[in-house]
């Protein structure tokens, strides 16, 4: 049954992406170049969160991550500004789920551009408030665990990123 209605939604949820992206790239030839300061970056984080969502609402949830939700979305990173931080599940060649950080870095932050993309593996066992992330593929360190904290993950050098958009997982969590 509940296979049923994620084939039923999979139009609707096309749609709502496609809108999405519509506005999106109306939004960011038509609106004037945003001011300098924290006004600027809420807004280019708000449209970056936009493009992404509507990226990704058209995605399959995995059932291996049924309850995942509240880590499922997209993030500020403060000591990376403006750079990407979404977490996600990707199927491999194999069609086996995996959970993810695809991400950006740039010269610290991405106000400007984007200079390097990387995606990090993600451990997590169901119901627990801990990921660990290997950062390695990007010259990080592995096994970096994060605590979820009311809003955001928090690791161990106290650097915390805020979720700024969620998206839903098909388990009626999410948006």
């Amino acid at each position: 049954m509940a296979r049923q209605s994620m084939r039923k939604s999979r139009p609707v949820a096309a749609a709502v992406a496609a809108a999405l992206g519509a506005c999106y790239l109306t939004t960011a030839f038509v609106m004037p170049p945003a001011e300098e300061g924290p006004a600027a970056a809420g807004r280019r984080e708000a449209l970056l969160g936009l493009a992404g969502a509507a990226a990704t609402l058209s995605s399959q949830p995995a059932e291996a991550f049924e309850g995942a939700g509240q880590w499922m979305g997209y993030y500020a990173d403060p000591q990376h500004p403006m750079c990407p931080r979404k977490i996600v599940y990707e199927y491999d060649l194999y069609d086996k789920a995996q959970m993810m950080v695809d991400g950006g870095d740039g010269n610290p932050g991405c106000e400007k551009k984007v200079l390097s993309r990387w995606t990090a593996k993600v451990d997590w066992k169901a119901g627990s408030d801990e990921i660990t992330i290997d950062f390695s593929k990007k010259g990080g360190p592995a096994g970096v665990v994060g605590k979820w904290d009311t809003d955001g993950i928090v690791f161990p050098d106290g650097n915390k990123w805020k979720k700024i958009i969620s998206y839903n997982t098909g388990n009626g969590q999410g948006i």
